[in-house]
């Protein structure tokens, strides 16, 4: 049961990385063409954590430049422990229970729309507020291959180096951190706007197999001016810019080796703070191939 959980979480930074905004020049592509770090060019796509056929199976330009890469990066190296680190951090071990610590309609609310992603309620109420908030925000998976796992397994089956640009403490950190009453409004956000945010999810994957970045900031927006703005602006700052320059750090040395394919959420590329804009800071010349 455990597994299903999991599923949730890999897709959790889609509903996170709703807060960048697109920058002049860089609003439509997928992946982009890195050069200036190295003799050969490197390549970063912009992924949706979505099983959708559309997405997973890649198409003919970004095949080619996966599979003649020399290595591959994601957010997260996705390696078994990591994957059960996740799942078990979602979750209360000591005596807390999440309907000690809401009120009882939201929990029972919580509890019905959990049980069709097949979470039973002996889960549900050991879950922290957050994991509960973030698996409702996503749309129901069936296989859980959303396409960096794909990309990932594929890479190892290549014989390509992996790596990961940030740790699993670093990503869970997020949550972790965030005031207990931030994590309640943002489980209630979720169970009071969860059909608002299902229809948001598949216009959200109509744009992105439009490779329309800037069509996803103005959903994005629209989307989150309905929530809470502290949790809004909490995300803005932890799950977006701080990560932008982390992960923008860490695939340094992929890029000085060159010929490296890094693949990390679309909405990490966009905005004046995002990582295509930031690479043209440091005087690298990013340009669309698809």
């Amino acid at each position: 049961m455990i597994n299903k959980v999991t599923k949730s979480f890999w897709s959790l930074f889609l509903l996170l990385a709703l807060y960048t905004q697109a920058g002049a020049g860089l609003e439509r592509g997928l992946l982009w063409k890195i050069e200036g770090a190295a003799a050969r060019p490197s390549y970063i796509l912009g992924t949706m954590h979505s099983e959708d056929a559309r997405i997973v199976n890649l198409a003919p330009a970004v095949k080619t430049v996966f599979e003649q890469a020399d290595s591959f990066s994601a957010e997260l190296n996705m390696q078994a422990d990591n994957l059960l680190q996740a799942s078990q951090q979602m979750f209360y071990t000591d005596e807390t229970k999440l309907q000690s610590i809401i009120d009882r309609r939201l929990y029972q609310d919580s509890v019905q729309l959990l049980a069709e992603y097949g979470i039973p309620e002996m889960l549900v109420q050991k879950m922290k507020p957050w994991a509960a908030a973030t698996t409702l925000s996503m749309p129901k998976s069936s296989s859980g291959l959303f396409l960096d796992l794909v990309l990932f397994m594929q890479a190892q089956a290549m014989g390509k180096k992996v790596y990961g640009l940030e740790t699993i403490d670093e990503q869970l950190a997020v949550f972790e951190n965030m005031p207990l009453k931030q994590q309640i409004s943002m489980l209630r956000d979720a169970v009071r706007e969860y059909d608002a945010s299902q229809a948001m999810l598949v216009e959200l994957l109509e744009l992105y197999v439009q490779r329309d970045l800037e069509g996803i900031r103005v959903l994005s927006e629209s989307y989150m001016q309905k929530g809470d703005v502290k949790v809004a602006a909490y995300f803005q700052k932890t799950v977006i810019d701080d990560r932008n320059r982390r992960m923008l750090q860490r695939m340094q040395p992929r890029l000085k080796e060159g010929n490296a394919f890094i693949a990390v959420g679309a909405l990490h590329l966009s905005g004046e703070k995002g990582l295509l804009r930031l690479l043209e800071r440091q005087g690298l010349r990013v340009s669309p191939v698809y």
